[in-house]
């Protein structure tokens, strides 16, 4: 098939694909299809693929609305079938703006992340909790185990490699499936700057999805000690952006809580 002759859909998944840095064999490993297949897509061997193939190289892709509309127009060009735009349409906020709401909300110390574990908002009482006012602040992004590594504030945490063993066990699991996005290796290789990351990461071996809730302890400045429970909400099916409160894990620090009007 010539290059005049392949269809406009065709060099849509393309072009998403080559800007959002992407080989083929990755597109098809995020998106759970075989490389031969998206090989054939972008070839125009497969002129009628299903709206579900459609819509999960779209969300891998991360399409802003209007290159997703123009995707899912030029799929309906080639095959005749549409993809239910409405949703697309009546969908006020994205999941970013919907996570900052949901921690700004709770009343409780709480910071989202998304799905490689950046920060992605914190609410006050979270800097206040974690005493990182000035690191939030002078950083554009922050990364949850850099900041866990970071020598000058894991200082807070008390039984600190008990909690950063625990992180990274997680943070393996939450993104087997990501390890060959350009920004997981980037991630990875800064990690791999502290010398107790590398150690740790070497000794995990994720074998089954962790426990939801833990307990761990921070030494505050002025507070005192603190036993914390995590308490992680997640949009179902979702994995873009989660929701962390730290609620108390027990009665002394429930009081101090209450003190502070969390």
């Amino acid at each position: 098939m010539t290059v005049s002759n392949i269809s406009e859909f065709a060099r849509l998944v393309t072009q998403f694909r080559q800007q959002r840095g992407l080989s083929q064999g990755q597109l098809a490993q995020a998106s759970r299809l075989s490389r031969t297949y998206v090989y054939h897509l972008e070839t125009g061997q497969r002129a009628n693929p299903s709206p579900h193939v459609v819509e999960s190289i779209a969300r891998v892709l991360e399409l802003p609305g209007e290159d997703q509309r123009r995707l899912y127009q030029a799929y309906t060009t080639l095959t005749g079938h549409l993809i239910d735009q409405e949703q697309i349409e009546s969908t006020p906020l994205d999941l970013g703006e919907l996570a900052r709401l949901l921690v700004q909300k709770t009343s409780y110390p709480a910071h989202s992340l998304d799905r490689l574990w950046f920060l992605h908002s914190w609410n006050e009482a979270a800097t206040v909790l974690f005493e990182v006012q000035g690191e939030i602040s002078h950083r554009e992004r922050v990364h949850l185990l850099e900041m866990v590594f970071d020598p000058r504030l894991r200082r807070h945490f008390h039984g600190w490699e008990h909690l950063a063993r625990r992180l990274v066990n997680d943070f393996l699991y939450n993104t087997r499936t990501m390890t060959h996005l350009p920004e997981y290796k980037t991630l990875w290789k800064n990690l791999r700057e502290y010398p107790e990351f590398r150690q740790l990461a070497a000794a995990s071996y994720p074998h089954g999805k962790p426990a939801p809730s833990f307990v761990f302890h921070v030494q505050h400045s002025q507070l005192g000690r603190l036993a914390l429970r995590t308490a992680t909400t997640v949009f179902t099916g979702i994995s873009t952006y989660s929701m962390v409160s730290y609620v108390p894990g027990d009665q002394q620090t429930l009081k101090i809580y209450q003190r502070c009007g969390w």
